[in-house]
């Protein structure tokens, strides 16, 4: 019965000293836990990608809404979703002055969607080569790096030469990097590189559209819808001045979509095909310098002509402090869209007066 009672007491024993250890364990580690926890974590240095020199019109101005982070050009880094606003009507909202050439316009608030002038901006009409804004946001939110680089093939020469498109420059067998390829895209409103974005993307043209369909869906475009990644005439290519706008507003809200859209000029490295280069200069700031009018900057945009479209225009601007998006479609010369850019901005978005060209700055922007 003693060794019983003695086995009992000794099991007893070795049980408390157990549960005291067990406490005094955790008692350790919780006091290493803290420490580490409380000990300041080091920065680390951040990654500087060098890239090539860009002339752009002025420093981008963003809005609140519209906040992102740079896209690094690395398979590693996800581009954030960018914040961005649908055109819609208040009750301060003004009908364009008939003065106006322009056959559909909107401009609104890039921070609310506000919108303060417009005309039949619900109205399907051809976008042109404003199609290449959704064609940069595809490619920019798929190409994982931009230094990657894409060969230039004779279906993406030859059939644009015959339509008479707008091209970059790019000849048959030269291997232009993905940033080569958008800046001429985006300046020169090309359609060969535009092709090669595709190609490079999706593997096909067909493939990229849908691409492009897919995001107009995402935006909640109703209206809108594409057959080609250019801009090129077809029936079944179409838009809205209010759809484009929401779609500038979302390429607006990436900061890369903006650095190709607000460059003036870029140069593309000489090539065995182009040994002197490919010069890439904005059709957009090579008609206007952006800061004609008092308390107007334009930062950035694009154009566009078919001869079904007429010609358009769409921008991003400064003006006295607040981020505003303009669309025109429609007009009947590219003169009239730039004066009616300028002007629309200057009466509507800040209350001042009609821009009135002269004569030199008309030969200068020829």
């Amino acid at each position: 019965m003693r060794k019983e009672r003695k086995a009992d007491s000794n099991r007893i024993f070795s049980g408390i000293a157990v549960f005291f250890i067990v406490l005094t364990v955790l008692a350790a580690g919780s006091f290493v836990l803290k420490l580490a926890l409380d000990k300041p974590v080091e920065s680390v240095p951040a990654m500087s990608v060098d890239l090539p020199a860009v002339t752009t019109a002025a420093p981008v101005q963003t809005s609140a809404t519209a906040e992102t982070t740079l896209p690094v050009t690395s398979s590693e880094t996800e581009i954030a979703v960018p914040v961005f606003v649908t055109p819609h009507r208040t009750e301060a909202s003004k009908e364009l002055d008939k003065e106006f050439d322009a056959g559909n316009a909107v401009l609104f608030n890039a921070e609310n969607g506000e919108i303060i002038a417009y005309r039949g901006e619900t109205q399907r009409m051809f976008p042109a080569s404003l199609t290449k804004v959704m064609t940069l946001i595809v490619a920019v939110e798929n190409i994982p790096d931009l230094d990657d680089k894409v060969t230039i093939t004779d279906d993406m020469v030859r059939p644009m030469i015959e339509l008479d498109a707008s091209r970059a420059g790019f000849e048959p067998g030269e291997t232009p990097t993905l940033r080569d390829v958008l800046y001429g895209m985006i300046l020169s409103s090309g359609a060969d590189a535009a092709l090669a974005a595709a190609e490079y993307v999706a593997g096909s043209e067909e493939k990229f559209v849908e691409l492009m369909n897919e995001k107009a869906a995402d935006m909640g475009l109703e209206c809108t819808h594409f057959t080609n990644v250019s801009g090129l005439h077809d029936t079944d290519h179409y838009s809205t001045a209010s759809d484009m706008g929401t779609i500038l507003s979302y390429a607006y809200g990436i900061d890369l979509c903006r650095e190709f859209l607000s460059a003036v000029e870029y140069t593309i490295p000489p090539t065995e095909q182009n040994p002197e280069g490919l010069p890439q200069t904005s059709t957009l700031f090579s008609r206007m310098y952006g800061d004609e009018m008092p308390g107007v900057t334009v930062l950035g945009g694009k154009t566009g002509y078919t001869d079904e479209a007429r010609h358009c225009v769409e921008c991003f601007a400064d003006a006295d402090g607040r981020t505003l998006i303009l669309v025109i479609a429609g007009s009947h010369t590219k003169w009239n869209a730039i004066y009616d850019t300028l002007s629309i901005l200057s009466v509507y978005g800040v209350g001042g007066e009609k821009y009135q060209p002269d004569d030199n700055n008309k030969e200068q922007k020829n």
